[in-house]
């Protein structure tokens, strides 16, 4: 297959959809992208569709892609992807060695709102593993709220507090309460009033190639 003319989103959304039908073809497409952000989650794809046998070897080549970025968000948040991936093939003793390290990296992200951002998307693509593995993303991610100085801050609190709620209704009453800013704490109980408990995004899903 020639990737030559193939920018990295376009090479990227031809590994996913070639993920679950043809796990040969996605692998040499995801390895043909040059820009990490994209192949690490193509990478993810190839991983999460791939044979019991084949899976390691290609979510530790998408890890390894993730943690060559030079940008810290965009280590933290492509690795929700691989993360995501292994949960999903039901590989939770990876886990332990991974999280803690990107917690640390999302340290160095700079600018909170950016910070909040991807570690709302780890949070994300851990919840479906257990409270032992996404508690401490939500220390973090809360921590990445004080102080709330974007929108984005503080639509991911929000959010990740109807996620919790479906799981944890204590502690996601217990994270509203401590919320000092007025207007997002209103804005949280009058979601909470009208809405559903809420659910992680989807990273994953079958398509026709």
């Amino acid at each position: 297959m020639n990737f030559e003319f193939m920018d990295a989103t376009l090479q990227r959304e031809l590994a996913c959809r070639l993920a679950p039908s043809d796990s040969a073809r996605a692998l040499a497409t995801a390895r043909a992208i040059d820009d990490a952000w994209y192949a690490s989650q193509a990478l993810a794809w190839v991983a999460r569709f791939a044979s019991d046998a084949e899976f390691s070897k290609i979510i530790q080549e998408s890890l390894r892609v993730v943690r060559a970025e030079a940008d810290p968000y965009r280590v933290v948040a492509s690795a929700a992807w691989p993360i995501r991936a292994i949960v999903e093939r039901n590989h939770l003793e990876m886990l332990p060695s991974i999280i803690p390290n990107l917690l640390v990296r999302a340290e160095d992200i700079t600018i909170l709102a950016s910070r909040s951002e991807a570690l709302f998307l780890i949070f994300q693509a851990v919840f479906p593993a257990g409270d032992k593995h996404w508690r401490p993303v939500l220390e973090s991610l809360r921590q990445a709220s004080t102080p709330l100085i974007s929108w984005r801050q503080r639509r991911n609190l929000l959010n990740a507090v109807m996620i919790v709620r479906g799981e944890d209704e204590a502690l996601a009453l217990e994270i509203t309460n401590s919320v000092d800013n007025l207007k997002l704490k209103r804005k949280i109980e009058r979601t909470w009033a009208t809405s559903e408990p809420a659910f992680p995004r989807r990273f994953f899903w079958t398509t026709d190639a």
